[in-house]
């Protein structure tokens, strides 16, 4: 084992213990006083401390989130972030000491420190927001709202208007996300590494491996959400053209449901554009996203056809069109359950 291995699972606390071992050395004749090492154990500590939260979040990243996974192994204990922030909060106490104690020439060793901070700082809130069971469950909701698309109920225009608050929340939480992880990026990229790795820190290729990973996984629930953010548009342009249909409107109909297989068509090709680079643990998302985005949009265009018809006057073929729609319909709403 290398010596950086060996401070990297030592995470610096056993070079802050022997540090404090050498403050007073003693012969048979003398006391001999070495220089004061205060601001060195504190740094160490500071080191240590965060090298700890580095390798619990890369082990958290690794079994939870990591896409070459075969199936999800995330264990059913939901990530807490408080922890993490609480060592992070630690090591930089130790950190402002270290300030203090240690003469100019150290303080870019300070500096590095506290930029491996923020940067994991930054890499725990994507986790938490990515890793949030609540917030992916709530994208599985979204997509019962189609379960019953063959079906017009009162609690159609309900439930579809709390699809897409829905929808619209959980975008607000990736977005702030990805702006997260863009100032973690730049904070890994800004970090000194030469210094980063003179100090008793973990290989920084651990950082950046991480980063990517999250990255994977933020790209994927952004795309899903944003799938399913067009479907629920589309779905509301399908409602409006039904509506149009029911009250002779044929031409109004037919604009609407133009619409609607627009935004059934964007949000097909999001979804199918992203799935092949999903985790595991999210495939089962994207192909009911898939499969719903492929029947409403086929749903959309057999409407057009019927309501064109109608206008025209050719009701019988209007009538086979939308029997056709309704099929779509039907067929959207019983993906997900194989």
């Amino acid at each position: 084992m290398n010596r950086r291995q060996q401070l990297a699972q030592l995470g610096g606390v056993g070079l802050a213990a022997l540090a404090g071992c050498l403050d007073t050395l003693r012969s048979d004749d003398a006391t001999v006083v070495v220089a004061d090492r205060t601001g060195q154990r504190a740094l160490d500590r500071a080191i240590g401390r965060l090298n700890e939260v580095a390798i619990e979040l890369g082990t958290q990243t690794d079994e939870t989130l990591d896409r070459g996974a075969q199936e999800s192994t995330a264990t059913e204990t939901a990530f807490d972030p408080t922890p993490y922030y609480e060592t992070i909060d630690t090591a930089r106490s130790a950190l402002d000491t270290a300030a203090a104690e240690l003469e100019a020439d150290r303080q870019p060793d300070v500096k590095t420190g506290r930029e491996y901070a923020d940067s994991l700082e930054e890499l725990v809130s994507v986790t938490a927001t990515v890793s949030d069971d609540e917030l992916s469950a709530e994208i599985e909701e979204v997509g019962t709202v189609f379960e019953g698309a063959g079906e017009e109920t009162d609690d159609t225009e309900t439930d579809l208007e709390q699809a897409t608050t829905t929808i619209e929340d959980r975008t607000a939480l990736l977005d702030k996300a990805r702006t997260t992880h863009e100032t973690a990026r730049t904070s890994i990229d800004g970090l000194d590494e030469d210094r980063f790795e003179a100090l008793p820190t973990i290989d920084l290729n651990r950082l950046t491996d991480g980063l990517s990973t999250l990255g994977t996984v933020l790209d994927a629930q952004t795309a899903l959400a944003g799938s399913y953010g067009d479907l629920l548009d589309g779905y509301a342009a399908l409602e409006a053209g039904r509506e149009f249909i029911d009250d002779g409107a044929y031409q109004e109909a037919e604009a609407s449901f133009v619409d609607a297989e627009s935004a059934f068509t964007a949000g097909r090709k999001t979804v199918a554009e992203s799935r092949d680079e999903a985790p595991a643990e999210l495939a089962a998302s994207f192909e009911t996203a898939h499969c719903q985005s492929s029947h409403l949009q086929s749903a959309a265009a057999a409407f057009t056809e019927a309501a064109a018809a109608a206008d025209n006057g050719n009701y019988l073929t209007a009538r086979e069109y939308q029997d056709e729609a309704d099929e779509a319909l039907a067929a959207a709403g019983d993906c997900g359950d194989q």
